[in-house]
């Protein structure tokens, strides 16, 4: 069974992770501790680090599965949280200025824990540890989403109007309408462009694992060998003037 290795935020706040492998899997909809696979919603700092963070979107760390997400919540709340009591804690892993309600949040454990008073959590019962960690990922949600495989671009085939196809890895060579398709699916880890007089084009995503420059993917004649093929530059529609994100 595959494992995933690395992981990054990818567009439209999904999370695009690598298999050991190679294979590339975009994480969408649901959650983000589900996207993360961090159902305490930890940031990524030396407790996530212990357990084998492979990556991080702009606020959360990303694990390469629940259970070690969920290794690293019982960490913290043991370790960095360990001296706190309920309020405390509260304050420290949900604190107001993140938008949290903190008062809400209080009772929510309280009620869940059964304790009411300022005891610390390193002197919690075995029980009342478990009602703690379980009210917490509870409380910080953990819906799941859809997990679609995307594919590399291998080349692309360009003309006097921009990329008219592209080879898509295990897919072959597929018209430039498929891949605003598959682009739009979210198969393709590629964004989707608007010029100022309404053409759209695709460019890879900055910072991509999956694709680099597609001008550097560009072949002259797409039905002879590639290895015997030079590249040339693309011509993106009306790339000199401001293009907006579609």
């Amino acid at each position: 069974m595959s494992r995933y290795i690395k992981a990054e935020e990818g567009l439209h706040h999904t999370v695009i992770y690598t298999d050991d492998s190679g294979r590339y899997f975009r994480f969408s909809e649901g959650t983000w501790t589900w996207r993360n696979h961090n159902p305490g919603n930890l940031y990524p700092a030396a407790v996530s680090a212990r357990h084998n963070r492979i990556g991080r979107t702009k606020h959360f760390a990303i694990f390469p599965d629940y259970e070690n997400g969920h290794l690293a919540l019982l960490d913290s709340l043991k370790t960095t949280h360990g001296e706190r009591s309920i309020d405390k804690l509260v304050k420290k892993f949900a604190p107001a200025e993140d938008g949290n309600d903190e008062e809400g949040y209080i009772q929510f454990l309280r009620d869940k824990t059964g304790v009411t008073d300022d005891k610390k959590v390193k002197d919690f019962t075995p029980d009342e540890f478990d009602k703690l960690w379980r009210a917490i990922e509870k409380k910080e949600g953990y819906k799941e989403g859809t997990i679609t495989e995307v594919f590399p671009v291998i080349h692309v085939h360009s003309d006097k109007n921009g990329i008219c196809e592209m080879d898509i890895k295990t897919k072959g060579w597929t018209p430039k309408n498929e891949c605003m398709q598959l682009a739009e699916q979210g198969v393709l880890d590629l964004v989707i462009c608007l010029s100022q007089l309404g053409h759209k084009y695709l460019r890879a995503r900055k910072g991509s694992s999956v694709n680099r420059s597609l001008e550097k993917l560009v072949v002259r004649n797409p039905h002879k060998k590639i290895s015997s093929q030079s590249s040339t530059k693309i011509t993106q529609p009306d790339e000199e003037k401001e293009n907006v994100a579609y």
